[in-house]
């Protein structure tokens, strides 16, 4: 299908969906943008990595949860509902001057903005039957959320233009959100999707007896391939939150660059994070799986090692190409790394897509309070070194794992499967 044709067909409830990933990747990197001015707020950096840390944990929840309740409920009533908890948990956050009250806000909107993202992947995958043409609009809200992390440092900039509070841009980020609370107003849309889930229902209905039974996550631990993906997925969601969370601080502290310098810095790694998953949505690749991993992973090693071996030294231009290099190498960890786990054992795609969603959850959480806990004890210079560690652990896991699944080097099924 043609790029023009394609999204010209994508129905309203598609860019519904689609413009609510942009919302919640702006709110995503609102944090990390205000720490400097969060941090003069609190008492050290091991509570700003509580903050981070609830926030992750929240993320866990709600993607499990999510899942369950999107089976159970009616999606449009479902979405109005987790918009409106996740303003009263943005009110609370706006308006709270504690810890403790801050710490239960990013909790919960972490587990409405999460839930929020679940529903809509199943309701994006009932607005094409054809499997190419699913995965590409389901690669689309992955853009979406990227183009609002790259949206959100000029915004906090503008933002500072008229008040340095770090409030003032979780105050405006409910405007966006009420806006896309009131697309779900709209019940004609959903008609469609029901129609289609109940001709899906009648379709499928007689193979459920067929279905594999499933297993228990320790029992697909067991297996090196899925071992191996699992923990090349704690790894790279500690390197890239960690760079989120933390990137602003170290470049006011390491790096001297002034505030606002330094949010365009973590701008440039959204933008190559963004350029890596456009190029995996639209671009056709002969690269295999494995060879996408092992490539993009050595422009992130060496990203990662610029930003943290020549901080202080360089102009700002070598850093932000350090830190877009980057985004460039681990944008599309996540599907490529699901894509190869599916491959080993189709029938458990949904456990699998569970376990990877545990795992980068265990390394987003270790990025927030590992790295604050460091700081506070020898720098966040040191702290913030983590992150090249983390990449030479990803370095090796990806190895071995190309060493134990034949299908990430071959990549024949799954590159037709991501390509869409």
């Amino acid at each position: 299908m043609k790029l023009r044709a394609f999204v010209g067909g994508i129905p309203y409830l598609g860019w519904a969906v689609i413009y609510t990933a942009l919302c919640w990747g702006l709110f995503g990197a609102i944090l990390g943008a205000v720490t400097p001015e969060l941090r003069r707020e609190l008492d050290d950096y091991q509570q700003l990595g509580t903050l981070m840390m609830a926030w992750a944990t929240g993320n866990l929840i709600g993607a499990i949860q999510g899942g369950r309740l999107a089976q159970r409920h009616e999606p449009r009533r479902l979405f109005l509902v987790y918009c409106c908890c996740a303003l009263v948990a943005l009110g609370v956050i706006v308006l709270s001057h504690r810890l403790l009250a801050l710490w239960f806000g990013f909790f919960g909107i972490a587990i409405f903005e999460t839930a929020m993202f679940t529903l809509g992947h199943g309701l994006l995958a009932s607005v094409y039957s054809e499997p190419r043409a699913r995965a590409r609009l389901l690669s689309m809200v992955d853009v979406a959320y990227s183009c609002g992390n790259l949206l959100t440092p000029l915004a906090v900039i503008g933002l500072h233009g008229l008040s340095d509070d770090w409030r003032a841009p979780y105050a405006s980020f409910a405007l966006p959100l009420l806006a896309a609370c009131a697309l779900f107003v709209r019940q004609r849309p959903f008609e469609a999707y029901r129609s289609q889930q109940a001709e899906a229902a009648a379709l499928h209905g007689a193979d459920d007896s067929h279905a594999a039974a499933p297993g228990s996550y320790l029992a697909l631990l067991r297996r090196p391939v899925v071992a191996w993906a699992a923990l090349a997925g704690v790894l790279s969601g500690y390197v890239e939150w960690g760079q989120n969370f933390w990137y602003v601080s170290y470049a006011i502290q390491a790096q001297q660059l002034s505030p606002n310098t330094a949010r365009i810095g973590l701008q440039a790694f959204v933008a190559g994070m963004v350029l890596a998953r456009c190029w995996q949505a639209f671009v056709h690749s002969p690269w295999t799986l494995h060879q996408r991993l092992w490539r993009l992973n050595l422009l992130a090693l060496v990203g990662v090692a610029s930003g943290v071996l020549w901080s202080g030294h360089g102009l700002f231009a070598l850093y932000a190409l350090s830190n877009f290099l980057f985004g460039a190498g681990i944008g599309v960890v996540f599907p490529t790394l699901l894509a190869v786990m599916i491959d080993e054992l189709p029938a458990q795609a949904s456990r699998l897509s569970a376990l990877l969603v545990v795992a980068f959850t265990l390394g987003t959480q270790s990025a927030g309070l590992l790295i604050g806990t460091l700081s506070d004890h020898f720098g966040l210079q040191v702290a913030y070194a983590t992150l090249l560690l983390a990449v030479l652990g990803f370095t090796l896991a990806v190895w071995r794992l190309g060493s134990h699944s034949p299908a990430a080097q071959n990549g024949d099924a799954a590159s037709v499967r991501m390509r869409g």
